[in-house]
């Protein structure tokens, strides 16, 4: 390997620095919302709650009519459950009986708790009720004012944030509909390789998996896959294979063909030999070395993976994730547990991605251990890459670097 070979943190760098995918909003259903990431900011149409309300069951009152410390009975000249429709003012010298979400009847300046009263909280509505107190309750106790918890025009969750759960709960019950979201990117994966196939019948054929897996990584990370295409080792066939691609897609993503033989028909055509549309480069990274980017008909990007299922699978978490993701693709630092599964063989000045599992310590701080296996067969239970190397492979501070003297080392969750 060269030794001026791109440290992954540069060829990461650059691809968010050279590739901008279309920011388009579309307005969709709540129900549709979750997981997308929102393309505007969400402010509240109203307050919440839009009048004052009970925040307890019990008894409306006027603090004014009361006597504390002390026993004051009064009698009860309403009753106010929590369900629509008009409440009548509180008549001065009685009390209200109240649930939980009920509307405050204008008059009342506090809720007393039924458990400081004689009333029987399953009982029918009492005749009187004497209400015991040790002190005066202050002016508002037990009652949740216009806005206390979301106030008209307050922000809700800024353009670029996913939405959760929380939120669409939040925005049905602010009466919202819809949500402008990002539209979800369209990305379309092609293989090459006339070794591949679906069904590897054939001597020296191989099943075909890298679709399939990029597809749903693509799809986990908020993207729309399209249907994968397939092209063999022909500079014609790859040539209509991705303008087809080209043009159903805001990214393209390519694996295989990119290596220094005379089959790598990716690189030939499109490299220094063929197009010149695209760069490729081999990264100080193990696995996963050869990698490239360029631009297709229409202005369209193309991100160019290695062949190999644990090449491509590294490549797209250190690469094409900040793409779709951003910030949630970052990497993170965090104690390295179980080494046993390292073999320890690493390059000196080269990053090695690694098959992880999370875990928690009894103190719960979060540990990933290395898994045992070879190529992409640990990776079918590994939730983590864990990338090790030494200082000179980091190229991107702390976070991004290697080994630490702390015992940390950087992790992409996968």
């Amino acid at each position: 390997m060269s030794a001026h070979s791109l440290s992954p943190w540069q060829w990461r760098a650059l691809l968010t620095r050279e590739i901008t995918l279309p920011l388009e909003t579309e307005q969709v259903p709540l129900q549709q919302a979750r997981g997308r990431y929102l393309a505007a900011e969400v402010r509240s149409p109203e307050a919440m709650p839009a009048l004052p309300i009970a925040a307890m069951d019990g008894f409306a009152v006027r603090r004014a009519d009361l006597k504390a410390p002390g026993a004051t009975t009064l009698p009860v000249s309403s009753e106010i459950p929590a369900r629509p429709g008009q409440v009548p003012a509180l008549l001065p010298g009685t009390a209200a009986r109240i649930m939980t979400g009920g509307a405050v009847p204008a008059g009342a300046d506090a809720v007393v708790e039924v458990e400081a009263t004689d009333a029987d909280p399953f009982g029918p509505v009492p005749a009187a009720v004497t209400l015991t107190l040790a002190a005066l309750p202050a002016a508002g106790r037990h009652v949740r004012f216009p806005g206390e918890e979301v106030a008209e025009g307050e922000l809700l969750a800024a353009g670029g944030d996913q939405v959760g759960a929380g939120l669409v709960g939040l925005a049905r019950a602010l009466g919202i509909a819809q949500l402008p979201v990002r539209r979800r990117y369209r990305v379309t994966v092609v293989v090459t390789g006339d070794e591949l196939a679906d069904a590897a019948t054939a001597i020296g054929s191989v099943r075909e998996s890298n679709g399939t897996m990029l597809a749903a990584a693509v799809e986990a990370d908020g993207a729309q896959a399209l249907p994968s295409l397939h092209s063999g080792d022909d500079h014609t066939q790859l040539r209509e294979t991705l303008a087809r691609a080209a043009a159903e897609s805001d990214l393209v993503l390519t694996t295989g063909g990119i290596g220094h033989g005379a089959f790598d028909v990716v690189k030939t055509l499109l490299g220094e030999r063929g197009s010149n549309t695209s760069r490729f480069e081999h990264l100080a990274l193990r696995p996963g070395g050869p990698q490239g980017w360029g631009v297709l008909d229409g202005g369209v990007p193309v991100v160019h993976l290695p062949g190999t299922p644990v090449g491509a699978l590294v490549g797209y978490h250190l690469f094409l994730r900040p793409l779709l993701v951003r910030e949630s693709a970052a990497p993170r630092r965090m104690l390295l547990g179980d080494t046993s599964a390292d073999r320890g063989q690493r390059r000196p000045g080269t990053v090695h991605a690694l098959p992880g599992r999370l875990r928690l310590e009894a103190d719960g701080r979060e540990v990933v251990d290395l898994l045992p296996g070879r190529r992409l067969a640990p990776f079918g239970r590994a939730d983590a890459i864990v990338l090790r190397g030494d200082a000179s492979a980091a190229g991107a501070g702390a976070v991004a670097g290697a080994d630490a003297a702390d015992g940390t080392v950087a992790v992409l969750r996968i």
